[in-house]
């Protein structure tokens, strides 16, 4: 009987040493992924394309409403949201109040009932018709300092100048008039394209994080902003401000537009939106709960070294599983697909050159190296960049970055030197300041 058992045992101490590997898998870090498409039906939607900031003769615009509408059309866009400095769309068919110099004193007309059927309707595109986004207007019309915020399904900014070096006030008004927001292109008034290094300064991380953290009708920001030449470094202070803003329990939602005047500026960067069916409602609903991708023909660096300029055709998201620890992307194959990035806390954790159109990221592989999100990536040389919003990451021993203290003070001091900042000289002086360093070689122009 005692070797009997003697046996037995030996056995269960076999059996136990190999299942050493699945248990030491399953003692990894457990995760609870906060999916931003986990409403998405994959298996019956569509991917709608989108610009949701350009402009028209109303304000800089080259065309008028009817010939700028019909150019995106005519480009197989889904949904449009016009823009226009200072002036709200309240519908394609409806009137707009313009501001005299400020669109050179033209007369706009909005479209016949003929015409807006036919856009909205897709008559003679097989029925897919393009959403007009009412409410849209890009705020803060008159600033040099290019502090600009598009509101949308707002009633506030129509004939606001706006205050210099001031992105806050108009998420503030468009949030009180029920509406909301996305910071256009910060890039330009950060000038991290020349000074890279701004994007982790801690006065514009600061900046930035309290007005995500104040407005919650403040959905994101634009990650590329048309050729992403002002933009080429705000991917690294997104990557900043997910790290200290996710963790007081919101996300930032990335947003890419062409930010079109021109005609030849027509679909270099967009919005993709995966959705059974395309309506204003859906729209909202999705940029509420970041259901859709920032894309673009264009990927800059501020390194100015391996950077993409594409046809358009960029890679296009088909599924995306979450089971446990792992997330599965797929991707159309038709569309191919280069490389894809996973990033967290600003760091690029892993990357599948494969060109499989097929990938996973199993978490428990980069355990210690992640922190509270993950975004990825997926890239095309020929064809362009997509990107997804971040994935909040939820688990024990998760280290939470706080939003850094501004060395600007928060008392009477603070306040007047903000009143002082926000005055049209200092600027003009700034900007002036600026470009003659820029002229004289004194702004480094590759981040090393």
């Amino acid at each position: 009987m005692k070797k009997i058992i003697s046996a037995f045992l030996a056995v269960l101490i076999l059996a136990s040493a190999l299942c050493l590997p699945v248990s030491a898998e399953r003692s990894g870090v457990q995760y609870t992924i906060i999916n931003p498409y986990k409403d998405v039906d994959w298996a019956n939607s569509e991917t709608y394309k989108a610009c949701l900031h350009c402009h028209t003769n109303a304000s800089d615009g080259e065309c008028d409403l009817n010939e700028w509408i019909g150019l995106y059309y005519d480009a197989g866009y889904d949904i449009l949201a016009i823009t226009d400095h200072g002036v709200i769309n309240n519908g394609w068919n409806k009137e707009k109040r313009t501001n005299g110099i400020f669109n050179g004193f033209k007369s706009v007309s909005p479209l016949t009932d003929e015409q807006y059927s036919r856009y909205i309707n897709g008559t003679d595109r097989n029925g897919r018709g393009i959403v007009d986004i009412t409410g849209g207007i890009e705020c803060n019309m008159a600033v040099v300092s290019k502090t600009h915020v598009n509101g949308y399904w707002t009633t506030y900014g129509q004939g606001v100048w706006g205050k210099e070096n001031d992105y806050e006030t108009a998420p503030k008004e468009i949030e009180k008039s029920g509406g909301y927001s996305v910071l256009n292109h910060v890039g330009d008034w950060v000038n991290s394209n020349n000074y890279p290094a701004r994007s982790h300064n801690p006065f514009y991380i600061n900046y930035f994080a309290n007005i995500f953290t104040k407005y919650k009708t403040c959905l994101g920001m634009e990650i590329i902003n048309n050729t992403d030449n002002c933009t080429r470094a705000d991917r690294e202070l997104w990557d900043e401000l997910l790290s200290v803003v996710i963790p007081t329990g919101r996300n930032i939602w990335a947003f890419a537009d062409d930010d079109s005047e021109y005609r030849d500026e027509v679909g270099r960067s967009f919005e993709l939106f995966p959705m059974t069916s395309n309506s204003e409602e859906n729209v909202k609903n999705a940029m509420i709960n970041g259901a859709f991708f920032a894309a673009s023909k264009y990927q800059k660096n501020p390194a100015r070294k391996n950077e993409i300029e594409g046809d358009g055709l960029v890679p296009l998201v088909t599924d995306i599983k979450i089971n446990g620890n792992v997330i599965t992307v797929e991707c159309d194959k038709d569309r191919g697909c280069d490389t894809i990035e996973w990033v967290s806390d600003g760091k690029v954790i892993a990357a599948d050159n494969s060109g499989s159109c097929s990938y996973t990221l199993n978490l428990n592989d980069y355990d210690g190296n992640l922190g509270c999100y993950v975004r990825f990536v997926l890239k095309s040389v020929s064809h362009g960049v997509t990107y997804s919003q971040a994935f909040e990451l939820q688990y024990d021993g998760r280290v939470n970055k706080e939003i850094p203290a501004s060395p600007i003070p928060e008392n009477f001091l603070g306040r007047i030197f903000w009143l002082w900042y926000q005055r049209l000289s200092v600027t003009l002086a700034d900007l002036i300041g600026e470009k003659i360093a820029d002229k004289l070689g004194k702004i480094p122009v590759v981040a090393e």
